[in-house]
């Protein structure tokens, strides 16, 4: 995939507008403005070219180059005022397609923002939208720019969760319906869960750092912002929860369910077995063929046996159907 850089200036917190990177040198050294790189899918080369521009640290360099999913959490260069943020996006799933997470790697300096990752990025337009309501808190630097990045992202989870949500519905609904074949969707559900939950932890543990240590970046103006994007993250492990506890209640619904249908259908085959059994006992009387037996050359002899297996098979049939067996 080709990679994409996008720069984009606010001026005076009003202004924002878009240049090439080849500007960058020139924007680094302008007072007043702000500067969020967006980048997708970069080469190492151009991480590089990226990280000498804004004098990134080599630490933040190698976290940004990595390709695999990295676990949600901020790092603190202090001695280059630089902040890391790994954070995560979600997309919504579908019929026969799971909820997708995504990557989002942000570094935040004094007065720029860099966002890379994958080819999910940031709603661009939604921050531009933001940063030009409040165009006074841009004087706040690229903290605010950053909780503008962060409060997009988690939002995404929300219309995730509830895609979920409904499927949680529907399946507890099937299964109380008597589908038998809903358990492999509750494990599937589950699974989805799982990789949401271990991302929205860190996520909140990685806020925790953001609202409580003194990073030279986000100024305690930002951080009651930021404090807002934590209360969602709170909100968002509580909806897992909820949804895991209803899942696991829908699990031993089946299972209990599961276990009733094995038990009536083990007394229905009970029952019947008596019933024969009773008839199989008259047959074998009637046909041992011993010499002295008295109704052996009786003329009514088999409609007598006839008619005494179908009373005694009818007589357990009225007995087990009223116990409920049958």
């Amino acid at each position: 995939m080709r990679a994409v850089i996008v720069v984009r200036v606010l001026r005076q917190g009003r202004k924002i507008e878009e240049v090439p990177t080849s500007d960058l040198a020139g924007l680094r050294t302008e007072p007043g403005i702000l500067i969020w790189v967006d980048v997708s899918s970069p080469t190492p080369e151009e991480l590089a070219s990226l990280g000498r521009e804004f004098g990134l640290h080599e630490v933040a360099l190698e976290d940004l180059e990595i390709d695999e999913r990295q676990r949600p959490k901020v790092e603190q260069y202090q001695d280059e005022g630089q902040v890391l943020v790994v954070f995560y996006g979600a997309l919504a799933g579908t019929a026969g397609r799971p909820t997708k997470l995504y990557e989002v790697d942000l570094v935040a300096g004094q007065n720029y923002l860099l966002s890379v990752h994958g080819g999910a990025p940031v709603d661009p337009g939604a921050m531009v939208r933001r940063v030009k309501d409040r165009p006074e808190l841009a004087s706040e630097g690229a903290g605010y720019l950053l909780y503008v990045a962060l409060d997009e992202l988690v939002d995404t989870f929300f219309p995730a969760l509830d895609a979920l949500g409904e499927r949680v519905v529907e399946v507890e609904e099937a299964i109380l319906g008597g589908d038998v074949d809903a358990e492999g969707q509750i494990f599937a559900i589950r699974k989805e869960l799982i990789a949401v939950r271990r991302v929205v932890g860190p996520m909140r543990d990685a806020m925790v750092v953001l609202l409580r240590r003194d990073l030279g970046v986000v100024s305690r103006q930002a951080q009651r912002y930021l404090q807002d994007v934590y209360d969602h993250l709170i909100r968002l492990s509580e909806t897992i929860e909820d949804y895991q506890d209803v899942l696991a209640g829908t699990l031993d619904v089946n299972a209990t369910m599961a276990s009733n249908r094995v038990n009536t259908v083990a007394r229905n085959l009970a029952a019947y077995a008596a019933i024969f059994a009773v008839v199989t006992m008259i047959s074998g009387i009637y046909g041992m063929n011993f010499e002295h037996m008295p109704e052996l050359r009786w003329e009514f002899g088999y409609g007598w046996a006839l008619g005494l297996m179908a009373v005694c098979a009818g007589a357990l049939w009225v007995y087990f159907k009223r116990k409920g067996w049958l």
